[in-house]
């Protein structure tokens, strides 16, 4: 294994001794701080070079999210210079990171220059670490500027850097300026703090959870009558489980009632229907309909099965001589096993369906804006996810954009141009970085997507990742 030392001279690594194995380490570290200072110098200066205009109107926190929302907050603390909407994309971009860390990295830059220059003093003299004075700036971001710099002037006398140091002062400055923010931790919750939120971890970006199993977290705060006696519900529907035989924890068995409670076979009972597969093509839908408590389901689970593995969901595997277990890629929920999946079509009885989907080789064409039901589903199982550099938002959370702008037909636009070659999924917010940030992009013949920005930078977007090409092409 050859590496290169800071003095641009190779190395063999297995050719090392200790000291000298050690020596490296050490100077790698140097290097590792010089990078970070280097994100945050360029970053600043790229806010700096886009203020603010008429065409663009400055970045809020409601421009972080995939969506954009109604929050005006600024990105970064009070007393920091504004940037331009749509300028942090194209950083991000060329960084191959999210535009939410690029836009967490574009604050804490002008956090750190602005609000904190002591730290950053010390970050620029490699006597911190720019990742934890990029902590610091996202602690102190709500801070007003008069309280960020009275941290920042008392963290500098003591001349300590640590966490305890910094944590004592963080709290002193919010005593002192924010007592608004102190909040009686021994307080009990109030309505304000009541909520339910479900997560479905990321496929292929978690462990445990976010495996192969089809497991997500709900967190629920609300009134403790009402969730005293929905805890009482599961732990009476578990011990039914228990009496019946079931050996799985008593934990277990409550998160296994909550299925059992809302199954549809509560109300209506039946098999799965399976539809005529279309040969070749291999994902299948599962929907749900209305459930016992009489309102219909808001989540329809697209599951993407092989062949086999989709006559296996009605049959038993061993039939067809499928000993182990099939995966199955969802759109909201990631990968889950076959079995699973086959237990949910059960649970679900006649009201769970499994639709063959449309042929994605079929090319037709409309003359009219908005798609048909099967081409709009073609084009989002052919694009799982927008197509912008670096975004894995579900294409069936996004817009599906025309790559060449739609013309109506009486302004003088040809026939034809709602096809599934020229449409593309791009959730909202990079929906409009295409329509209003001057980026384009067009669809190659083998389905990938070129992408350049409004510098000229160009990135090639893969069903396997996104491949920066600016310097290649």
């Amino acid at each position: 294994m050859i590496e290169i030392d800071a003095r641009h001279q190779p190395y063999e690594v297995s050719d090392l001794d200790g000291g000298t194995l050690l020596g490296f380490m050490a100077e790698n570290r140097v290097v590792e701080l010089k990078m970070v200072r280097s994100k945050l110098r360029l970053a600043y200066q790229w806010a700096i070079l886009h203020p603010p205009s008429p065409e663009h109107p400055k970045a809020v926190v409601g421009d972080e999210t995939l969506f954009p929302s109604d929050c005006e907050d600024r990105i970064s603390g009070d007393g920091t210079p504004d940037v331009a909407l749509f300028a942090v994309e194209e950083l991000a971009a060329s960084a191959g990171i999210s535009r939410a860390a690029g836009f967490a990295l574009v604050a804490d830059a002008l956090d750190l220059v602005h609000r904190l220059p002591l730290l950053w003093a010390k970050v620029e003299a490699l006597e911190m670490p720019g990742w934890n004075a990029r902590r610091v700036a996202l602690l102190t971001r709500k801070l007003s500027y008069e309280a960020a710099r009275w941290f920042d002037d008392h963290l500098a006398a003591t001349g300590l850097t640590g966490w305890p140091t910094i944590e004592k002062w963080l709290a002193m400055a919010i005593a002192k300026f924010h007592p608004e923010l102190v909040k009686d931790r021994s307080a009990a919750k109030g309505k304000a703090d009541w909520g339910v939120w479900l997560h479905h971890p990321h496929a292929g970006h978690e462990e445990g959870a976010g495996g192969i199993a089809g497991t997500s977290e709900l967190q629920a705060v609300g009134e403790s009558l009402d969730l005293t006696r929905f805890m009482d519900l599961l732990s009476a529907e578990a011990e039914t489980m228990r009496r019946l035989g079931d050996t799985d924890t008593i934990d277990q068995r409550r998160a296994k009632a909550i299925g059992r409670l809302t199954d549809d076979t509560a109300a209506v009972g039946g098999e799965p229907v399976v539809g005529e597969p279309v040969v070749g093509v291999k994902p299948g839908r599962l929907a749900t309909t209305p459930g016992p408590f009489g309102r219909r389901r808001g989540l329809r689970v697209m599951a993407h099965v092989n062949l086999a593995d989709l006559f296996a969901l009605g049959l038993d595997p061993h039939e067809l001589g499928l000993d182990g277990d099939g995966i199955a890629s969802t759109d909201r929920l990631g990968q889950v096993l076959t079995t699973q999946l086959r237990d949910w079509l059960a649970r679900h009885g006649s009201l769970a369906t499994i639709t063959p989907v449309v042929d994605l080789n079929r090319t037709d064409a409309v003359d009219r804006h908005d798609p048909p039901e099967w081409m709009d589903t073609l084009v989002r199982l052919r694009d799982p996810h927008c197509v912008y550099p670096n975004c894995e938002r579900s294409s069936w959370d996004a817009d599906l954009d025309h790559i060449d702008p739609y013309l109506p037909l009486g302004e003088g636009g040809p026939p034809g141009q709602t096809r599934p070659e020229n449409l593309a999924p791009l959730c909202r917010r990079h929906h409009l970085m295409k329509t209003h940030g001057r980026w384009r992009y067009r669809r190659a013949r083998d389905g990938t997507y070129i992408w350049t920005s409004q510098h000229g930078r160009t990135w090639l977007v893969t069903p396997q990742g996104t491949h920066d090409t600016s310097d290649t092409s």
